[in-house]
């Protein structure tokens, strides 16, 4: 038996079970898990989230979600989409299983909903997936096109020392109810020319706050400019009730790092880092707009967060960061670790796009 067909919540126990089975591979072996409820990471965004699974005599062997909301590309309002969660067996590797039913799937959803090109972030060790979807490869008609946008990096600020913010030029500030027309506001005007954007213009803001568990005004931090504007915002984001990370395994040169770092945060009185079968403490940094990409005004931002945010169990902050990013100068000091990704645009064969505008996109890698 091998059968392509729409997840439903009966699926629930297979999928933890798939996601605990093909965790990510490195020097970090990483396993996500999103109990108890595996759908509420789709159900708290607006949008379409349509999960597909290959079902085999044995149970699951494979499944990837198609998730289609409202946004903006080449500054016009359209729908745009990310391809996430895909996780395959080795079995199901090895036979095609899934990959057979890839790009048919996407050319009927792409048609089916009006979607003008789709997001998905790979990472870059993931050498596998990359051949898989990424290579173009003879007497695949059907395989959708994949066209690189951005290297970027998932950056872990980690909380060792305590720090003081910095006097400076930017002055931060928790957010206010009354604060969040404005903040919106630079957030609609700063994704409107991002490709694939989200639409801060209609709510997106307001709906976060409503309805992202953990997410809320006082988690959102304000800079402003010595006249009072408002020149970066971000917000703090744990996201523990959708999604966590499970260590597996520590390998290589992360042994050693890890007795190092567990050395060092005795003596600072920090978290260690977790044992394998432990779960990371961690928040995101999303809801972010920097004018004019000044890391002196990120920099502001991330000193207030961390220093709020210091003692409280968290081991770090992730925050994107793109290849030769200028906010990257922003973290100079901070103990931090790098993974690298590559983010595609994918759009279907019968309608490939292979140029897509240039500067930051509308990724949110707190919901990847």
């Amino acid at each position: 038996m091998s059968l392509l067909r729409r997840a439903t919540r009966d699926d629930t126990p297979q999928l933890f079970d798939l996601f605990g089975a093909v965790p990510m591979q490195g020097e970090l072996v990483l396993s996500t898990r999103r109990e108890p409820d595996f759908f509420r990471l789709y159900d708290m965004q607006r949008g379409t989230a349509e999960s597909w699974v290959h079902e085999v005599e044995d149970g699951l062997d494979g499944m990837g979600t198609i998730f289609v909301r409202d946004g903006w590309l080449d500054g016009q309002a359209c729908r745009v989409g990310y391809l996430g969660d895909l996780r395959t067996r080795f079995s199901a590797r090895r036979s095609r299983g899934l990959a057979r039913f890839y790009g048919p799937v996407l050319e009927e959803t792409a048609e089916r909903l009006g979607v003008e090109g789709f997001l998905t972030a790979v990472m870059a060790s993931n050498a596998s997936a990359l051949s898989a979807l990424v290579k173009r490869k003879p007497g695949r008609v059907a395989q959708p096109r994949y066209t690189l946008l951005r290297r970027f990096g998932a950056v872990s600020v980690h909380f060792t020392q305590r720090l003081t913010p910095r006097p400076g030029r930017y002055q931060v500030r928790r957010a206010t109810p009354e604060d969040l027309p404005t903040m919106a506001a630079m957030l609609d005007a700063d994704h409107r020319a991002r490709a694939f954007g989200y639409r801060y213009d209609t709510g997106e803001l307001e709906h976060r706050l409503a309805n992202w568990p953990g997410l809320n005004v006082e988690g959102c931090y304000l800079a402003f400019d010595p006249e009072g504007a408002l020149v970066g915002c971000t917000s703090v984001w744990d996201p523990q009730a959708v999604k966590r990370y499970q260590v597996l395994a520590y390998r290589g040169s992360m042994r050693w790092m890890k007795w190092g770092y567990d050395a060092m945060a005795t003596v600072l009185r920090a978290p260690r880092l977790p044992p394998p079968g432990g779960n990371f403490n961690y928040f995101y940094l999303c809801n972010t707009s920097i004018q004019g990409d000044d890391p002196d005004i990120l920099r502001a931002l991330v000193e207030r967060v961390y220093a709020d945010h210091h003692g409280r169990g968290y081991h770090f902050f992730s925050l994107y960061m793109d290849e030769g990013d200028p906010l990257q100068a922003a973290l100079k000091g901070f103990f931090q670790r790098r993974l690298d990704f590559l983010l595609y645009a994918v759009t279907p064969a019968s309608r490939p796009r292979d140029h897509f505008p240039e500067g930051r996109t509308g990724f949110e890698m707190a919901l990847a």
